[in-house]
């Protein structure tokens, strides 16, 4: 806990003894006061053989804020783990000024995956959007996390976790995992199987998940990432998304700052991005 502020630290070990800590989308703090609370998060860890501090806090990007990270040792990373820009829905707008922002060609196949008998549902069968996700992994050619992982994080949001899968008959075409806090919900893991192309289920899926957050007291609405350039794994899904609507907010990005500084080298030669791709 921070005075006026909050952060989750993670320490990564790496050999001799020596660490690497990281504090996800923190601290969380008014902009102004984030250079202070970065340099009291590296003061805490001083008692650590910590080479380093990793930050990505969703704070906008100013030049204001960054003077005074500046002034502290505080300095922007060539890795990030959270995405830097982002797309966020104001779902305190009623179903026809939502509808009426988004791009014509999103509102039509939302709409023509109703008229198809696109069904969308929520359930807690795991398997279900495991099966549905390997096959976009194997479609798209990226890995996913083992099954383990989606169970212990179920198990940890609760009934704050939403599981929601679009069918076509006995088809699941289209499956998402949400989170929700507080008014906002982030959008963490899904995506299209390939199946059922002409019927645009996961348009559906997007909107009906929208609406059932709504439902239970969300009012921001986190996409989870744009791409930050044509060779961002997010570029093929940035158009799908704006479709959407919302407002593109691009945070400061990521953040880095030495603990001890006889071991921040040892950061800098190769730990920086094994911890930017294990917690990713």
């Amino acid at each position: 806990m921070l005075d006026g502020g909050v952060a989750q630290v993670l320490l990564r070990s790496l050999p001799l003894g020596i660490s690497v800590a990281y504090a996800p989308r923190g601290p969380l703090v008014a902009p102004e006061r984030l250079a202070d609370a970065i340099a009291a998060l590296r003061d805490a860890l001083r008692h650590e053989r910590c080479a380093s501090l990793l930050c990505d806090p969703e704070v906008p990007d100013d030049a204001a804020v960054r003077a005074g990270l500046a002034r502290v040792g505080v300095h922007a990373s060539p890795v990030f783990v959270q995405p830097r820009r982002t797309l966020l829905m104001d779902l305190s707008k009623g179903d026809e000024e939502l509808l009426g922002a988004m791009k014509k060609k999103t509102r039509q196949y939302i709409h023509k995956a109703e008229r198809a008998g696109v069904v969308t549902e929520e359930t807690r069968d795991l398997d279900r959007f495991m099966k549905v996700l390997r096959a976009v992994a194997t479609r798209d050619r990226f890995a996913i996390r083992s099954r383990e992982y989606y169970e212990r994080l179920l198990a940890a949001f609760g009934d704050r976790a939403l599981l929601m899968i679009a069918r076509l008959g006995d088809d699941d075409a289209g499956a998402m995992l949400l989170v929700r806090m507080a008014d906002r919900a982030w959008e963490l893991y899904g995506g299209w199987s390939g199946a059922h192309a002409e019927a645009r289920p996961f348009y559906l899926l997007k909107w009906r998940a929208m609406l059932r957050m709504r439902q239970l007291g969300v009012r921001r609405y986190d996409m989870y990432g744009l791409a930050e350039g044509a060779d961002d794994p997010l570029a093929g899904v940035e158009n799908f998304k704006l479709g959407y609507g919302g407002d593109v907010v691009a945070w400061i990005g990521a953040l880095e700052t030495p603990v001890r500084r006889m071991l921040y080298p040892l950061w800098q030669l190769g730990a920086r991005r094994r911890l930017a791709r294990s917690a990713a």
